[in-house]
């Protein structure tokens, strides 16, 4: 796979078939495989298709980057280390979804006291305010 992202770096496009052919002319199982490699590259985002029937590739950006950090070897090696980073983080990420919920919990409670509490002042604001006009209204009788 690192021979065909190379060549599909140096070339614009390149078409698999005449591609492996004349790189494995004598190794018939390789050639069987390449069309898999290719769907492999092209999964991975390294590559795409540039036809309908799925036999032109074209190298993308991500597999630019990726030839230049030093081929599809590289790319494997990165990828498991992403891989076991995310294994280990998840362990974490577990707990602190707890302490995530409790916390949001908390809030959530806060709010709703803090609702009422507001209603509650709002309400006896009104009240006295009625109070207060009834007060003046009186006073001038």
């Amino acid at each position: 796979m690192d021979i065909i992202l190379k060549a599909v770096y140096k070339n614009d496009s390149l078409n698999m078939y005449d591609f492996c052919s004349e790189q494995w002319k004598d190794n018939v199982e390789v050639f069987r495989e390449c069309k898999g490699m290719a769907d492999q590259l092209v999964g991975e985002k390294l590559a795409k298709y540039d036809d309908e029937q799925k036999t032109e590739l074209r190298i993308t950006n991500y597999g630019r980057y990726w030839v230049i950090q030093g081929g599809f070897l590289i790319y494997l090696k990165e990828s498991e280390k992403k891989i076991k980073l995310g294994r280990d983080s998840d362990k974490h990420n577990g707990d602190l979804k707890e302490e995530l919920k409790e916390a949001r919990l908390k809030f959530t409670h806060y709010r709703i006291v803090t609702y009422w509490w507001s209603f509650a002042l709002t309400l006896i604001s009104f009240l006295l305010s009625l109070l207060n006009l009834y007060l003046i209204l009186n006073r001038n009788k």
